[in-house]
């Protein structure tokens, strides 16, 4: 297969942003990476999951088995709640059975270091190019950057983050050529009620490697995952007092984080092993506000957007990078079946000029990416709000359903995994397990589901009658 004439401009090098290089790069689809940094892996102190859905494009794409040699596969979760109560779940190796690959935790450096390493093309990736216009010309999009130089492609694609200038942009080109598509009620419609540190620890005795830890207090949920070597990678999200509206968002210098970790130092997590342990042996640590939304527009005239520039999620459901993940697989598939003229069949690259409807693809694009997307992140909200205890109904489920629910945490991630893209044009590997048929949409029944209410409505009303009683710290 030849290279096309087609041209993609990925702003941002990202998880999104390289992940969406190498699947252009194995469909011959010409294209470059403008990274406005000066590295492409800085060392921040966060982490990354890799759930199946994940790891499947990414085992597509030959690059699964490099995050294999990082990783202590998850089999074991702790869960601890205020009143001392605890229980342990094997959720992890469950979700693993199903689908032939386990929850696999490393540094987020580490693992852009991959996507960078492993692409073949490194004159395709350009630091220091931070955006700063975007023009139109007949079917062209030419990108200015601070230096001076122009990018010229037909599809620009946001992979620039949570703060996306490619997303600013097309809000602006849109209210001057298409007033009222991008509503305000869109525009605000991005929240901040949750913060966390979150950081990488040297291993702690207590803490075995392939088991992660969820504390659960009110307002404030503490994870650890202890990876490879026993190293921990940890996150403590609290609830905020105040809420925040796009674009206000709250800023929080070092001495913010001394004063939460003094606050909460005493809070156990597991065993003998208290806050102040993880914040002894912390090797690196930040802090960020948790912004939370799915926009309603992901593109527009010939500008596109993937993962955090157009859904952002906590980090308690661990899907926001595989989601990211998924947009890319996607977006590259309809496009390497476009241009190629492609069913997976004969393929014969057409010209960038051939494409006069590059709007319906987007519009496929949005249309399979959003109900999922969107699915996915009411139950990251969810789960969020219910780790944090964050009113009466979310104390009682937590407390006295979740410990009692076998295998109900693995359904659910079963079904958030199942129904994932993934790459049309290359082959899925063998490893997949059954767990990809078995709970995909087609194939769900939803008596647990209705199982699950009927004793949530249960405990509610043994509560009203004071028959228990809600632990609350």
């Amino acid at each position: 297969m030849t290279e096309s004439n087609f041209r993609v401009i990925i702003v941002g090098s990202s998880i999104a942003g390289l992940t969406l290089a190498h699947c252009l790069q194995r469909a011959n689809i010409n294209h470059v990476v403008l990274e406005q940094r000066d590295e492409i892996a800085p060392q921040i102190g966060a982490s990354i999951g890799i759930l199946p859905n994940g790891a499947r494009i990414l085992d597509q794409l030959g690059l699964y088995r490099h995050v294999e040699e990082l990783v202590e596969p998850l089999e074991v979760a702790h869960i601890i709640y205020p009143d001392g109560f605890s229980f342990s779940s094997r959720y992890p190796k469950i979700l693993a059975g199903r689908f032939g690959y386990p929850i696999a935790f490393l540094e987020r450096q580490k693992f852009l270091e991959i996507l960078y390493r492993t692409y073949p093309d490194k004159s395709n990736i350009l630091l220091n190019k931070k955006v700063v216009d975007v023009r139109f010309l007949d079917q062209e999009a030419c990108v200015v950057t601070n230096d001076g130089s122009t990018y010229t492609g037909n599809l620009v694609v946001g992979a620039d983050g949570v703060h996306s200038r490619i997303r600013a942009e097309m809000w602006r080109r849109a209210d001057k050529n298409h007033p009222g598509l991008i509503t305000h009620r869109e525009k605000t419609g991005m929240k901040t009620e949750y913060a966390c540190i979150f950081g990488i620890s040297s291993p702690i005795d207590g803490l075995k490697a392939g088991e992660q830890v969820n504390a659960f207090y009110d307002g404030l949920t503490i994870i650890t995952i202890h990876g490879k070597g026993g190293r921990i990678f940890w996150f403590m999200i609290k609830k905020m007092e105040k809420k925040f509206t796009y674009p206000d968002r709250p800023r929080f210098p070092p001495e913010d984080v001394e004063r939460v970790i003094a606050t909460i130092g005493q809070y156990r997590i597991w065993g003998n092993i208290y806050v102040k342990d993880l914040w002894d042996r912390k090797e690196v640590v930040s802090m960020t506000p948790l912004e939370e939304n799915v926009f309603e527009t992901w593109y527009f005239d010939r500008m596109v957007l993937l993962g955090d520039s157009v859904h952002k999620m906590t980090p308690n459901f661990g899907q926001g990078a595989n989601c990211a993940i998924e947009d890319a697989a996607l977006l590259a598939s309809l496009l390497e079946s476009v241009i190629h003229n492609n069913d997976h069949g004969a393929s014969t690259p057409r010209k960038s000029s051939d494409l006069e409807d590059i709007d319906s693809l987007l519009r496929l694009y949005q249309q399979r990416r959003y109900s999922r997307v969107k699915s996915i992140y009411r139950q990251s909200r969810m789960v969020t709000r219910l780790h944090a205890r964050d009113g009466l109904f979310n104390i009682i489920v937590g407390r006295y359903y979740a410990p009692y629910a076998a295998d109900l945490p693995a359904d659910i991630a079963s079904r958030a995994i199942a129904d994932a893209e993934m790459l049309r044009y290359l082959p899925v590997c063998q490893r997949s397990g059954p767990g990809w048929a078995e709970y995909c949409s087609g194939q769900r029944t939803n008596i647990r589901s209705w199982w699950a209410i009927l004793i949530i409505i249960a405990l509610i009303i043994l509560w009203s009658r004071g028959l228990i009683f809600p632990i609350i710290v």
